[in-house]
């Protein structure tokens, strides 16, 4: 690896030559450089991160399937009689059941959510200039 692409070029105002290439015996002359800026009128607005509510909705669907597959949990007396009839399903199936319902319904509450978030926030929007600077070689 060479030495001369160990530091970053800074650039140099358009029409300067650098005062150690004045002094330099070498013919090749040194790069110059233009910066040209230009202005934008843009509109600025707050939005939420919809990954991270439809997030948040399915660990709060995932939570109410658990609650609800442990409140609702059979007696002995009850899961006797299903066994009779030969109609159960283990507690653990209920969750499962419950877990997949509860996170599709609780991402699909975030996204909603989340539309209704940035439906309100879009009322906010300010305008702002923004400077953009472009700093180009000239070839000389």
């Amino acid at each position: 690896m060479s030495d001369t692409h160990d530091q970053p070029e800074t650039p140099e105002p358009a029409g300067q030559v650098p005062a150690e290439a004045s002094s330099s015996t070498e013919s090749t002359p040194e790069p110059q450089y233009r910066t040209e800026a230009s202005r934008d009128e843009v509109v600025v607005r707050r939005s939420p991160r919809y990954g991270a509510f439809m997030l948040a909705g399915a660990v709060v669907g995932a939570i109410v399937a658990l609650i609800l597959s442990v409140s609702f949990a059979p007696s002995e007396a009850e899961l006797a009689e299903r066994m009779a009839d030969d109609f159960t399903y283990s507690q653990g199936q209920v969750f499962g059941f419950l877990l997949i319902c509860g996170v599709a319904i609780g991402g699909g509450l975030g996204a909603l959510l989340a539309l209704i978030v940035d439906r309100a926030m879009s009322r906010r929007t300010t305008r702002a200039v923004a400077e953009h600077d472009e700093t180009h070689r000239v070839d000389g």
